[in-house]
């Protein structure tokens, strides 16, 4: 009987279909003439020429302006299912929209029925809507309208999204928790109390739930433990005082956002159970110790914002906390007095700890080698740990507002702070020592041994030697010296030439330089301008000098005398000395350790010398940044076989060659004088070829900035697109296949 009912309703569904279609033809298809002119011609209000005018002449003053807007809307919503009446001034839901599937408004708007589909999205936000009637969202299954022939239904019924946040709703209808399909829910920006979250903790399929910024009080009602689908769920900017223990029961949740209300505790038992990798909490009335005793790990909490609080602690003292994939921690604004350890942190990019009590940085926040970001400003640190300069990621460090003893590292940048706290750093060797290395180094102290002990067997058969001729000179003076004569007495004793032999050897291992452990040789800010061959040889002999500092110096030659220390120099350091032109180096220097040189600030015009006079065949990093350097040779590769990085930002180059920089990986000439860039260049990236090229800075205009701020590869990709088809077949042999960037 039911099948019958059905089947004729939609027979007659269809036939008045047809009807209004008809009707609407006979309308639109008068037999009015179109007005001829005088010579006889017809015109057409079709022409495309004409220019269709609603209201030319604003006549319609009192018409409500977003009448047709709102018929445009609902129009299209019919067809895609996404409804959105935001911001129209909305006190109620209009009944165009009530009525939007009627046959008589499909027809009025010369729609097709079979086009049709149900409603989804629906977004009625930044209205004036104060209740929603029941009749519009009615508690009714939807099963029960499938027997009703004469009803509309509820056209709401398939909503997946539901947007009504900035309106003034005191309340919501008890139909919503007939909204089975509905999978967001965004309420904020209301006048909603606890009791909304009676109907709102019935509707199981919410994913995402908006509540925040309305009139919510005391503790969280436990009914919204229900919701055990929900995976985010937002209640900032509302009067609670207390969570639900049951949290747990949400196992999906992963976003809670709990900011600006009254919270005096948060039950980190409970959401250590929870897949949470987001918990915002900051603003609220929380003292004492964020989390409590008992839990050790938030294994997939990536983000924690408990700022603008009165914690004193983040964990019980003696405890740990493992936060193994946290990426930013705020816990900026409160009354801590010192930090947890942090080596589990290991994905930590973001720390924000300004405006606390903290007296030290702890040992752990050197070892985040990840970190990028770190505040301590408005802090009581006085020390800040030489480890920091080890930390490479690290591009940003305020330590502003803090009793700093060296006053100086409180405005400075990054890179002047690495710099100052390398120097009062004692660093492991910067290299393993190869097989062939090792062997030398043994063979070195050996030998050295053998010295000793050849020096030790010379000395005591010297000795054993110089007593018998002094027994032996006693007793001939005993015979020869005639009894009148007075013994022979020297001018000084035996005893007294020993010592000052001693003194004198004291005196001479007291002048030779300081090598600090590791092997650093530090001889920077001391005003030279030359290099004691001597010394050179003299410490070379006793230590195994890995790196040399001469930075801050005078020095207008690199000195040859490093030469003595070659075996084993690896790191070589001559920044901010007076090295000018091209005339640094003027004689052989062989260094066949050597690895990394630095000569950044100075007046270096041209790396000829180098080419033409450094023997360092394992020299794998050079930087000359922040010099006057106009050109690059074209054999710097080919005289540095292991060259894989080239620093040359902040100098005056015209040109970068694809040849010049073939073969390296890291190449920065960022602030030069480039005008134009070789697309040959986009050649050498791929397998095992050019990984970060950083250009920015300089004269061209192509590629554009929206390129480069892209990315090596984006830049290189785009380089490539230039380059003619056959050079791009021949790497794509070897490469794979390119898509260009636009």
């Amino acid at each position: 009987m039911s099948t019958r009912k059905s089947s004729a309703a939609l027979r007659e569904q269809i036939a008045k279909a047809k009807a209004a279609k008809r009707a609407a033809v006979r309308r639109t298809s008068g037999t009015r003439e179109h007005p001829t002119g005088d010579n006889g011609q017809s015109f057409s209000r079709n022409e495309d020429f004409a220019v269709d005018h609603h209201d030319p002449f604003n006549l319609r003053k009192g018409e409500y302006p977003g009448a047709k807007v709102l018929k445009q809307r609902v129009a299209a919503a019919r067809t895609t299912g996404r409804l959105n009446v935001a911001a129209l001034g909305l006190k109620e839901i209009p009944s165009e929209v009530l009525h939007m599937y009627d046959l008589e408004s499909i027809g009025a708007q010369d729609g097709s029925w079979a086009e049709s589909v149900d409603l989804t999205r629906l977004v009625a936000a930044d209205n004036l809507l104060e209740a929603l009637d029941d009749a519009i969202f009615p508690d009714t299954s939807l099963d029960a309208f499938q027997d009703d022939d004469d009803g509309r239904g509820n056209i709401f019924g398939g909503l997946e999204t539901l947007d009504l946040h900035g309106n003034i709703l005191t309340g919501v209808p008890l139909g919503f928790r007939r909204l089975t399909q509905l999978s967001s829910l965004n309420l904020s920006s209301n006048h909603l109390d606890n009791s909304c979250l009676d109907i709102i903790s019935q509707m199981t399929s919410l994913r995402d739930l908006k509540i925040a910024k309305n009139r919510l009080t005391g503790p969280l009602d436990a009914a919204i433990a229900n919701l055990e689908l929900l995976e985010m769920l937002d209640l900032h900017g509302n009067s609670l005082s207390a969570l639900p223990p049951n949290l747990e029961n949400m196992a999906r949740l992963r976003i809670l956002n709990l900011n600006e209300n009254h919270l005096e505790s948060v039950p980190f038992d409970a959401l250590a159970k929870l897949p949470l990798t987001e918990l915002t909490v900051k603003k609220n009335r929380l003292s004492g110790t964020l989390i409590q005793l008992g839990v050790e790990v938030l294994p997939y909490l990536q983000s924690l914002d408990a700022s603008s609080n009165q914690l004193t602690q983040l964990i019980s003292p003696g405890s740990k906390l493992s936060l193994p994939a946290v990426h930013a921690v705020s816990l900026a604004m409160n009354r801590l007095q010192a930090l947890p350890d942090m080596s589990s942190w290991i994905n930590l990019l973001t720390l924000a700890v300004e405006e606390n009590n903290i007296s030290a940085i702890p040992d752990s926040f050197t070892g985040l080698e990840k970190l990028r970001h770190a505040d301590f400003a408005s802090n009581d640190i006085r020390v800040v740990p030489p480890e920091i300069s080890r930390m490479g990621a690290l591009a940003a460090l305020r330590l502003t507002g803090n009793p700093l003893r060296d006053r100086k590292l409180i405005s400075a940048s990054i890179d002047v702070l690495k710099e100052t706290l390398a120097v009062r750093l004692e660093p492991p060797p910067p290299y393993q020592e190869t097989r062939d290395q090792a062997t030398i180094t043994g063979l070195m102290e050996q030998l050295s041994g053998l010295d000793t002990k050849a020096m030790t067997t010379a000395s005591l058969s010297a000795g054993l030697e110089a007593i018998d001729d002094e027994s032996r000179s006693d007793v001939d003076d005993q015979f020869a010296t005639p009894p009148t004569s007075a013994p022979h007495s020297p001018d000084r004793s035996r005893s007294q030439t020993m010592s000052s032999d001693k003194s004198a050897s004291l005196e001479s291992s007291a002048q030779t330089w300081a090598v600090k452990p590791g092997g650093v040789l530090d001889r920077s800010r001391m005003e030279s301008s030359t290099l004691d061959s001597t010394m050179c040889a003299a410490v070379a002999a006793q230590h195994q000098v890995r790196q040399v500092q001469l930075h801050h110096n005078l020095f207008t030659c690199i000195p040859v005398s490093l030469s003595a220390l070659g075996i084993t120099l690896s790191s070589l350091s001559l920044t901010h000395n007076q090295l000018a032109g091209d005339a640094f180096l003027t004689a052989r220097l062989e260094l066949p350790a050597l690895r990394e040189m630095n000569l950044a600030s100075n007046h270096i015009t041209s790396l000829r010398p180098l080419n033409q006079y450094l023997e360092a065949p394992v020299l794998e990093k050079i930087d000359v940044s922040m010099n006057r350097i106009k050109e690059l040779p074209e054999d710097l590769k080919q005289a540095f076989p292991r060259l894989s990085v080239l620093l040359v930002a902040n100098n005056q180059l015209t040109d970068l060659g694809a040849e010049t920089i073939r073969g390296l990986r890291i190449v920065d000439a960022s602030n030069n004088d480039i005008a134009h860039l070789n697309p040959r260049i986009g050649l050498l990236g791929g397998n095992q070829g050019l990984q970060r090229l950083e250009v920015t800075g300089n004269r061209f205009k192509v590629p554009r900035w929206n390129i480069l701020e892209r990315g090596t590869e984006a830049t290189l990709q785009w380089l490539r697109g230039r380059v003619p088809a056959e050079d791009m077949a021949a790497w794509k042999e070897e490469n794979g296949d390119d898509s260009n960037v636009d």
